[in-house]
């Protein structure tokens, strides 16, 4: 699908990062101006902590799989 499409995947592979970085940016926005998370951060911390690092770490995960899953030789099936 994309492998006849080169400028498509140029486009594509610039503005992934910057795609996944706003929208992390806008997952702490929203943990951040949770006021029901942030009044019991002393006894909810551990679960806004874990929330973060496996919203951080399924971004990861999805981005490398669909590098990898883009990036196969002959392309996409």
């Amino acid at each position: 699908m994309l492998r006849h499409k080169s400028g498509l995947r140029k486009v594509l592979s610039r503005t992934t990062p910057v795609t996944i970085f706003i929208l992390l940016f806008m997952f702490g926005l929203s943990i951040g101006s949770n006021e029901s998370i942030l009044s019991n951060i002393h006894k909810d911390g551990v679960k806004a902590g874990a929330i973060a690092v496996l919203g951080v770490a399924g971004s990861i995960a999805a981005t490398t799989a669909c590098i990898k899953f883009t990036n196969r030789k002959g392309g996409i099936k």
